[in-house]
């Protein structure tokens, strides 16, 4: 397949890719990873899973290399080979890079995947979420158990993010969202950080900061809940700018927003 970078005007296309021959851990895990740069910050990218074997070959006016990374600029061209085929990647600026993955976190990685079924293992069984007294209860002792490990990852890594877990960066999120509220509180901030740094979803940071609000009393910032019957958004903190705060995490306008759930949404002061 062909990866093509359209960031601002294409100026700038970084890679970080795991490469077999750097650094790995003791017991031979690796990650490879793909970060595109834009303006010499990192705009979006690729994550493999962890000890998949991707081979890297690029070619470029200029190549800087140490024991971690390989950085190509000025017209690279580089090819990434992984068992379903063959990546191309061209751009201006490659780098590419190795991180050595401990025992400790590939476990924690593999804990937070198999968190997955858990997370949905009763609820998931209902659309409308009506499940029986017993059913709910040993839903609630699954996710009181997701919580405490995922606790215990955040406590040797910090917020499992994209750049850490991958994909299953969204179970954390999921996990964070059915657990209790004094959780929710106290890593709220983290998701906070890392939505602002790129590693992790808007749409998980808005959820999680409106439930928290809504719970205090206090209106929500991102317009993320609706409640009621005829269905409408729970109050919203100085709404005539609720859209330049979604769009500051990626949102779409809350307009858009609302057309998901069937609702005419007129923005505030028009």
């Amino acid at each position: 397949m062909r990866l093509r970078a359209h960031c601002l005007h294409l100026a700038i296309l970084a890679c970080i890719a795991q490469m077999a021959q750097m650094a790995q851990a003791d017991d031979g895990l690796t990650q490879t990873t793909i970060s595109v740069h834009a303006g010499g910050k990192p705009v979006g990218g690729l994550i493999f899973p962890i000890g998949a074997k991707v081979k890297t070959s690029a070619v470029a006016n200029l190549i800087d290399t140490d024991d971690r990374q390989v950085r190509y600029a000025g017209n690279v061209q580089g090819r990434i080979t992984v068992p379903a085929g063959e990546v191309i990647l061209f751009g201006d600026e490659l780098v590419f890079s190795s991180e050595a993955i401990s025992a400790e976190r590939h476990r924690a990685v593999r804990d937070l995947e198999a968190m997955a079924a858990s997370d949905q293992l009763y609820r998931g069984r209902s659309l409308t979420g009506q499940l029986s007294a017993d059913e709910w209860k040993q839903q609630t002792a699954i996710d009181v158990a997701n919580m405490k490990r995922l606790a215990e990852i955040i406590d040797s890594f910090g917020w499992p993010g994209l750049r850490f877990a991958g994909a299953a960066s969204q179970t954390a999120f999921a996990v964070l969202q059915h657990a209790d509220p004094a959780s929710q509180r106290t890593y709220l901030p983290l998701l906070r950080d890392a939505v602002g740094r790129s590693d992790a979803l808007g749409s998980h940071l808005a959820m999680l900061e409106d439930r928290v609000r809504i719970r205090e009393g206090k209106p929500q910032l991102y317009g993320s809940q609706l409640s009621g019957d005829p269905l409408r958004f729970d109050p919203i903190e100085d709404e005539a700018r609720v859209d330049e705060r979604r769009r500051s995490i990626g949102l779409e306008p809350l307009a858009d927003y609302a057309k998901r759930f069937g609702l005419a949404y007129t923005p505030k002061g028009k």
